[in-house]
């Protein structure tokens, strides 16, 4: 699915009508968001998050990788892959 969402509220809207979209139990659940930088991703993915009950900062995790947040639905790992050139940076064996 491809949406174009003007501003960062509409972006934190979409985000609010997807978490009302999912199932109680998150686990197993994966969203995946694709695009350019500064394109909204990380706007939509903080905007979800705290619509599923995280109150305090959702920072891009474009450097750290991963941001796990332990929330009442489940935990949610929110992934930021954009600097990773090659499945290799990312192995963990």
């Amino acid at each position: 699915m491809k949406l174009h969402l003007p501003d960062e509220a509409a972006t934190i809207a979409c985000a609010r009508r997807l978490k009302d979209a999912l199932p109680p139990d998150l686990n197993g659940i994966t969203v995946l968001l694709e695009g350019e930088l500064g394109a909204g991703k990380s706007t939509f993915a903080r905007g979800l998050i705290r619509a599923l009950g995280h109150d305090g900062p959702v920072p891009s995790p474009t450097y750290t990788l991963v941001e796990p947040y332990e929330l009442a639905a489940g935990t949610v790992y929110h992934v930021d892959l954009y600097r990773v050139a090659d499945e290799e940076a990312v192995s963990y064996t």
